[in-house]
């Protein structure tokens, strides 16, 4: 970690910050671009390890300082959901339990799979592959979008669940709203045939945040394929971002907090300073991109992101040829 320059730790938390939410992989990111710029960073190190615990912290507590409303209304309605024997819906606790959904079930698979899944590309001659999965991640991306104008043009089977009388705000008693949640942009996307949130059922929920555990390999963005996964349940643009944002903060909070430990080892005092200013900027550029993305998908898609993936990993496949 010695060979780590202060100016390279600020790219690197820059980096991470950006594209940790960015539907690009921030994990190809941090691998990639040392690679191709010559850096001769050691991964696989105790403290590069610690370092990159610390931007993970960083950008989990950028998404709770941005969704702190939502997480208060979703405690606050999962406390309440506890009445006496049974288990009460109002509001909120419906995307509650949605989310605690799909965080067991990513969380279970994680620990389970992370470990094999690291060691496997920590090798440097597999720089290749993680270039193909980001093509790999483009192209899904794209295929999603292609099969979300399927569905909006009536080609494919038809998701439109919200029945004349039960918009958002008039709907019988036994179907879950969270208006807290929603913007006006929304509110006419979901008129328009999209399902809300609340609307999916435990399973879709559940396989939504399944979808993040595709993040474990380099190249594929978690963001990504989760907005993938709720565009594919019926959600709109904006809605399937802010339902895998906040889906994320879970897994990428707890995720830093097991590894932890690290940051208290003695070997993590010597880069205590570029860790802090790292983690600081990475916290920074995540909450600006999470206010950026959440107006972006309020009218537009993730083709460009995947138009940008397919690129970048196609160029790197050539630069790994050219080197060997």
């Amino acid at each position: 970690m010695a060979s780590m320059a202060f100016w390279q730790a600020l790219i690197i938390g820059a980096l991470q910050g950006f594209s940790e939410l960015f539907p690009v992989s921030s994990l190809a990111h941090t691998i990639l671009i040392p690679y191709l710029l010559n850096w001769g960073i050691d991964q696989r190190g105790t403290n590069f390890l610690a370092f990159v615990v610390a931007l993970h912290l960083a950008t989990a507590i950028a998404l709770v300082i941005y969704f702190w409303r939502d997480w208060r209304d979703v405690i606050m309605a999962f406390v309440g959901s506890f009445k006496g024997r049974q288990l009460v819906y109002d509001r909120n606790s419906k995307f509650a339990w949605l989310l605690v959904a799909g965080t067991v079930v990513v969380g279970i698979i994680g620990l389970l799979f992370e470990k094999q899944i690291s060691k496997f590309f920590e090798d440097p001659a597999l720089i290749w592959v993680v270039a193909l999965f980001l093509v790999i991640n483009g192209g899904l991306m794209l295929y999603g979008e292609y099969y979300r104008r399927r569905v909006e043009q009536g080609t494919a089977q038809p998701r439109q669940k919200v029945a004349a009388g039960q918009r958002r705000g008039d709907r019988n008693p036994g179907v879950y709203s969270y208006p807290t949640f929603q913007s006006s942009q929304m509110a006419e996307k979901n008129q328009a045939g999209f399902k809300n949130t609340e609307e999916l059922s435990f399973v879709e929920g559940a396989l939504v945040g399944a979808a993040q555990t595709l993040a474990l390999i380099p190249g594929i963005s978690r963001s990504g394929v989760t907005i993938l996964a709720g565009l594919i349940a019926g959600l709109s643009h904006e809605e399937a971002a802010r339902f895998a944002f906040m889906l994320a903060t879970p897994v990428i909070g707890l995720a830093a907090l097991l590894k932890v430990p690290e940051l208290l080892k003695p070997e993590a005092r010597d880069i205590l300073g570029m860790t802090i200013a790292a983690a600081i900027l990475a916290g920074i550029t995540a909450y600006l991109s999470i206010r950026f993305l959440m107006k972006y998908f309020e009218t537009k898609n993730l083709r460009p992101f995947g138009f940008y993936c397919i690129y970048v990993g196609i160029l790197v496949l050539i630069i790994v040829q050219i080197r060997k």
